[in-house]
């Protein structure tokens, strides 16, 4: 399976990149001039992907006059027909949204502040009863400028910038802009520094899939598992300050460099991979027992469904296609992970992988004994990683060569995409960021319908896709 997963159009030249999602890594096209129009009209083009990269501001929009069952389609003219206008097509962000109402149905506005202490989004939901029948998504509260800040950056400096896109996946942004800068520079990175890397980005996604599942226990009531995990995500976070001295990894990487602790010694190293074999088995036990009981499978199961032809069609990624029994995962062809003496396990159970919310509960528990599994085999290696770092860095770094760089990260959301155009003086002139939740936002939309509205935490929960990534 083949999906464009990714645009990047420059502004000044209108060149136009695409970028494919593949079973081997992430592919780019360099498009011959074309019209936005017809970028709009060819179906490999997921329309939210059309709408984040070259979406403008059209004000409030009203969709209050269009037939009902129309507003509800799927077909890709029906929605070309809402989303584009003379002016382009539509943004994802927030401005106002009238949706059309049948008679006995309402409409109802959730966000952008929520009960909890979580990121503003906006959610206009068509109801009927207790079901929804349609949901519409806007962003755009958290808009930073990203992009406009990150013009005129280099490879030393682009660091608090690519951390700041998602803080959940500082480290993700940070290697992907790191491998973009370092073959502009042609910087030969080290095995051990690739390592280094790499265990980072496990601890990273072992800390937040704790951190999920014990959100999705609380919401469906059980406390048990909720509580450990509300406790427990601290302990990879631990390990996280302990080898970077931030909880998040903050300020640990960059083009070329890696800021680990000095002081790798052996039993500090296996203080570090006790506590993450400790709390991995200590979770997979609390998690089993929680999946053995029928209420929490009868919440989860057959609930907030994406379907096969779904991803094939709209090019859903990471954990969502992962869920409905589709193994695309960057990590599959980074030899990297075998440095620790066997590759890292990414087979998860299919029996489990139906697309619903039970699936993305139970993917996070299979990533996190994955994750945690490979870490207890990992962390000792680190102790080669000072000298050979130390080396490293008398090597000289080249100039950097003008033109267009990507790099892609397999998150613990999905893979990360960054991409820039560089100037000779090795600055960026204009930058593109693809966020797993650009696509995945979509797939919430479509996932709730049919659904209860009192289960719309819940399903949203289960996804815990990026606001702020979608913003910028």
């Amino acid at each position: 399976m083949k999906n464009v997963t990714g645009i990047f159009q420059t502004s000044e030249t209108k060149q136009t990149y695409r970028f494919w999602l593949t079973k081997d890594g992430i592919e780019r096209e360099t498009l011959s001039k074309t019209s936005d129009k017809k970028l709009y009209e060819d179906s490999a083009n997921p329309i939210w992907v059309l709408r984040h990269s070259l979406g403008n501001d059209q004000g409030p929009e009203d969709y209050s006059q269009i037939e009902y069952e129309k507003y509800l389609s799927q077909d890709r003219k029906h929605l070309l027909d809402r989303f584009v206008t003379k002016d382009g097509i539509k943004d994802l962000v927030y401005r106002g949204i009238n949706v059309p109402v049948p008679a006995s149905f309402y409409s109802h506005a959730v966000g952008p502040i929520h009960a909890g202490v979580i990121e503003p989004g906006h959610f206009r939901f068509i109801v009927e009863g207790e079901e929804i029948r349609n949901l519409d998504i806007r962003l755009g509260f958290q808009y930073r400028g990203l992009l406009e800040k990150m013009k005129g950056l280099n490879k030393d400096s682009i660091a608090p910038y690519a951390e700041a896109i998602s803080g959940d996946s500082s480290i993700a942004y940070a290697i992907a802009f790191s491998k973009a800068f370092e073959e502009a520079h042609d910087i030969q990175v080290p095995e051990e520094v690739n390592f280094a890397r790499t265990v980072l980005l496990e601890v990273e996604r072992i800390a937040i899939h704790i951190g999920d599942l014990g959100a999705i226990a609380g919401d469906v009531g059980y406390y048990p598992l909720q509580g450990i995990c509300s406790m427990q995500r601290g302990v990879p976070l631990g390990v996280m300050e302990a080898l970077t001295g931030n909880r998040f990894g903050r300020g640990a990487l960059s083009a070329g460099k890696v800021r680990l602790r000095k002081d790798l010694s052996e039993s500090f190293l296996s203080e570090l991979t006790k506590r993450i074999s400790d709390v991995t088995e200590e979770i997979a036990g609390h998690f089993e027992r929680a999946a053995a009981k029928s209420t929490n499978r009868e919440r989860l199961q057959i609930c907030g469904v994406i379907t096969h032809k779904q991803i094939r069609d709209l090019g859903f990624v990471g954990m969502v296609e992962k869920c409905a029994g589709i193994s695309r995962d960057l990590r599959h062809h980074d030899s990297t992970y075998s440095l620790a003496g066997e590759n890292i396990n990414l087979t998860l159970d299919s029996g489990q992988m139906k697309g619903d919310a039970w699936s993305r509960f139970y993917l996070r528990y299979e990533e996190l004994k994955n994750s945690g599994n490979w870490l207890t085999k990992a962390i000792p290696l680190l102790k080669n990683f000072t000298s050979s770092y130390e080396a490293f860095q008398k090597s000289k770094v080249g100039k950097a060569k003008p033109g267009v760089y990507q790099g892609a990260v397999e998150g613990w959301r999905g893979p990360v995409l960054v991409a820039f155009q560089l100037k000779s003086s090795g600055e960026i002139a204009e930058a593109y960021v693809r966020d797993p939740s650009v696509l995945n936002w979509h797939a919430l939309e479509l996932a709730v319908r049919g659904e209860n509205i009192g289960d719309f935490p819940l399903n949203n929960k289960s996804f815990n896709l990026s606001y702020v990534g979608v913003d910028l």
